[in-house]
């Protein structure tokens, strides 16, 4: 009986994860980036955490068909993307001081990871170095 009832909450769970494929419900500002920087990709799912409160700032999560996860806040601002196979992510994604010292001090490297915080940004390279920057865009160290 309890594995009925286990199977049950998690099938039903799951149907609600990433049911919707509409960008929609996403604030304008968060269809207008998806717009500018991932326009040739379709959308395969867009999740509102608003009911589970996983994060209190990630109201947002849109996954695209390339293995890109977008976070966005309650207001559609960006504020995590995420390579999950590992692509390369447009430069153009990025604040632009922050792709400018990238471009500056690893201009080969390939960014996968992005996720900006109240008092700092931090980058991800595809060489597996963390790049962090505070909230300004200004360098602060590799890790």
């Amino acid at each position: 009986m309890k594995k009925e009832i286990v199977s049950a909450f998690i099938a039903l769970f799951s149907m609600g994860m990433f049911a919707q494929t509409s960008t929609g419900n996403l604030p304008g500002t968060a269809q207008n980036f998806i717009k500018q920087h991932f326009s040739s990709v379709s959308v395969a799912g867009v999740e509102e955490n608003s009911n589970w409160k996983i994060w209190e700032d990630e109201k947002y999560e849109v996954k695209l068909a390339n293995g890109i996860e977008l976070d966005f806040d309650e207001n559609g601002n960006i504020i995590e993307i995420d390579s999950q196979n590992r692509e390369a992510l447009p430069m153009t994604v990025l604040p632009a001081k922050v792709a400018s010292y990238l471009q500056a001090n690893h201009a080969d490297a390939q960014v996968i990871g992005w996720e900006k915080q109240d008092k700092e940004q931090e980058v991800e390279l595809a060489s597996g170095i963390e790049v962090e920057f505070d909230a300004q865009g200004n360098f602060r160290k590799l890790d």
